[in-house]
């Protein structure tokens, strides 16, 4: 796993329930961990460096993101499995985790230890123009 590990998800979800949900496929917490990821990126690479934050080799720890993560993980894994029906309470953190990741998404939430992108632009170089026209008439 790139930005959890195996401990943090035992965390949120009963350990044993965790083992049964992946004994068939092991790779699925890995899977569905890219796949978030890519969510993330898209959503968040606006406001914050995402490429440093979700570096594979040293992440940037920041544990909301963390938390919104392992949830959207945990009901994906929990859902998978269809003869189960999936209980509220997951389905509720998942709500409560789509509605925080849009908040950051937006800029109501700000998340100031994370870095924010890099402004290549140069402050010098700047558009202008005149917009007013004088013999419009509808």
């Amino acid at each position: 796993m790139i930005y959890l590990s195996q401990e943090y998800l035992q965390t949120h979800i009963y350990d044993k329930l965790l083992t049964e949900i992946t004994t068939d496929f092991e790779q699925m917490l890995d899977n569905l961990e890219v796949e978030w990821i890519d969510v993330f990126k898209s959503m968040l690479s606006s406001r914050y460096d995402v490429e440093a934050i979700f570096n594979t080799e040293t992440p940037i720890q920041n544990e909301l993101i963390k938390r919104i993560l392992s949830k959207l993980i945990i009901y994906d894994a929990v859902r998978r499995n269809a003869a189960r029906k999936v209980p509220t309470d997951y389905e509720n953190e998942k709500k409560w985790a789509e509605e925080m990741l849009e908040k950051i998404a937006i800029g109501k939430l700000t998340l100031d230890d994370l870095p924010k992108p890099q402004d290549n632009t140069d402050p010098g170089q700047f558009m202008s123009g005149n917009l007013s026209n004088e013999n419009f008439y509808i």
